[in-house]
């Protein structure tokens, strides 16, 4: 054989001798496997890291969910009421609004209100939907007295307008109350008593048996399975 040949060989890793092949190649191989051992411990706490992290990062959600809702307890969503149809402060008129509406068996005197204004959404192009209104109540009692007042009469009018009063909630629980309308639209066909808890939660009434749902999908297995 000649020189370049044996070159050639060691090159691409063949050795003339078997005894010295088959030894530098158990020893790549322990090399090899050293380093992925190496690798998989890494990955792994990594992994673990990760875990710790997501799960951190899950329970930071949940408290500022919390505080967002815990801030806007006292706070009322006034829709469909028309575009510059507040005159003068809009606390005074708003207050003025809920006394007209309720009554003064409800309010003897204007309720005390924190704040009104019309929410930070874009501004609606001429003729469109206006902009709901929050107002946030000096009182949690009385921002309660207003809701459970538009629950039992439904429609409201001011003036000449039908406007609704809905409690206030952040964006990420909007989403999820608005999850169960499915569901809710096809127990109310169904004419199955239901009600949505706070936060989101659907409660369900048939047959003397009540279910809670934490998420639309128990929901639906519920009436699949007791109610369809």
């Amino acid at each position: 054989m000649s020189f370049s040949a044996k070159v050639l060989q060691y090159i691409i890793g063949f050795n003339i001798c078997p005894e010295v092949e088959d030894e530098s190649r158990h020893s790549r191989a322990k090399h090899v496997e050293a380093g992925l051992s190496g690798h998989s411990d890494q990955l792994t706490t990594l992994e673990t890291r990760l875990d710790d992290v997501a799960a951190a990062n899950k329970s930071l959600q949940l408290q500022v969910e919390d505080f967002i809702s815990r801030s806007k307890r006292k706070n009322i969503h006034v829709i469909e009421l028309p575009v510059d149809s507040e005159t003068g402060y809009p606390t005074q008129f708003m207050a003025e609004l809920f006394k007209e509406v309720l009554g003064d068996e409800a309010f003897p005197n204007l309720p005390e209100l924190d704040r009104a204004h019309r929410s930070l959404a874009p501004k609606p192009r001429p003729g469109g939907r206006p902009r709901p209104i929050i107002v946030r109540f000096h009182r949690y009692k009385e921002k309660e007295l207003v809701l459970q007042w538009a629950r039992e009469h439904g429609d409201i009018t001011f003036p000449g307008h039908n406007i609704k009063f809905y409690q206030d909630f952040s964006s990420s629980l909007v989403k999820k109350r608005a999850a169960f309308n499915d569901i809710k639209s096809t127990l109310y066909k169904k004419g199955i008593r239901f009600g949505l808890i706070h936060p989101a939660r659907l409660h369900v009434t048939f047959n003397g048996e009540v279910k809670f749902s934490e998420n639309p999908e128990e929901a639906e297995s519920f009436y699949r399975q007791r109610i369809h």
